[in-house]
C-alpha cells in the first residue's frame, strides 16, 4: 500500500477527510437549528409589510410614469395592480388560516403535555365532541360548556376526557375500564355528520350511559376521521384495553 511521508495510508486519510466533512455538515445543521425561529406574529407582520411595500411601489411607479409621460399607456399598470392586490389578499388569507392552525396545534400540544405530567403512560386521542357528549358533560357539570376540541386519554385503568380551559387542563369525565360495557362506531347525523366512537358504560349509580366523540385526524386539525382503517384500529385497541383491564 502506498503511504504518505507522514506514514498515514492514503485510504485512511480519505476516510478521515470524509469523517471531518460529515462532522462539519452536522455542526452547520446544528447551528442552523439553534438559531431562534421567527415567531408566527413576526412572520405575518413581515409578509404584510412586504405586500404593502409592493403595492406602494406599484402606486408610486404609476404616479411617476403618468407625471413624466402623460401619453403613456398605463393599462398594464392596472393589470399589475389587480394581480398584486389579489395575490396579496390570497397570501394574507392563507397566512391567517395557517396562524390559526398553528395556535390550535400548540393548544393541543400544551394539553397533551399537561396530561402526560399527571400520567405519562396514557395514550392520547385528539377528538371533537358530539352533541350527545356535550349534553352528558353539561348534565354532570352545568357550569362547563365543551369547546370544539377535546382530548381523550386512555390509561391502564380508566378513560378520561380533557379540555384546555384558560391554559389549564381540566378533566371533565372519567370512565373506568371495569365499568365499560362496549366500544363501537356510530354514524352521527347532526351538527357535524361523521362517524363517532361510542363508549357504552355503567355510571357509579348503576345507570347505563354512552359517550360518543369524533376523532380528529391530528393534533390541531379540525378534519374528522371517517370509517376506515385508522378508526377501526382505534376501536379494536380500545376494546382490547377494556378486556385486558
Amino acid at each position: 500500500m502506498l503511504s504518505r511521508p507522514d506514514r498515514v495510508p492514503r485510504r485512511q486519510r480519505a476516510q478521515q477527510r470524509a469523517q471531518e466533512r460529515a462532522q462539519q455538515r452536522a455542526q452547520r445543521r446544528a447551528q442552523r437549528r439553534s438559531r431562534p425561529a421567527m415567531s408566527v406574529a413576526r412572520r405575518f407582520a413581515a409578509l404584510r409589510w412586504t405586500i404593502v411595500g409592493i403595492w406602494v411601489a406599484l402606486l408610486v411607479t404609476r404616479i411617476v410614469v403618468s407625471t413624466t409621460a402623460p401619453e403613456s399607456d398605463l393599462s398594464y399598470f392596472g393589470v399589475l395592480e389587480a394581480v398584486a392586490i389579489t395575490g396579496g389578499l390570497v397570501l394574507i388569507a392563507v397566512a391567517v388560516l395557517r396562524a390559526r392552525a398553528i395556535r390550535r396545534r400548540r393548544a393541543d400540544e400544551a394539553l397533551a403535555l399537561a396530561i402526560r405530567r399527571i400520567d405519562p403512560t396514557v395514550w392520547l386521542v385528539p377528538s371533537a365532541p358530539t352533541q350527545e357528549l356535550r349534553d352528558a358533560v353539561h348534565e354532570a357539570r352545568p357550569e362547563t360548556a365543551l369547546g370544539q376540541r377535546v382530548t381523550w386519554a386512555f390509561g391502564a385503568t380508566e378513560a378520561s376526557l380533557w379540555e384546555l380551559e384558560e391554559r389549564r387542563a381540566t378533566r371533565l369525565l372519567v370512565i373506568r375500564w371495569s365499568r365499560m360495557v362496549h366500544v363501537g362506531l356510530e354514524d352521527v347525523v347532526g351538527e357535524r355528520s361523521a362517524t363517532a366512537v361510542a363508549l357504552h358504560y355503567v355510571r357509579p349509580d348503576d345507570t347505563t350511559a354512552v359517550a360518543t366523540f369524533f376523532v380528529r385526524s391530528a393534533p390541531g386539525s379540525q378534519r374528522l376521521l371517517g370509517r376506515g382503517p385508522r378508526l377501526e384500529r382505534l376501536v379494536a385497541d380500545l376494546a382490547r384495553e377494556r378486556i385486558v383491564a
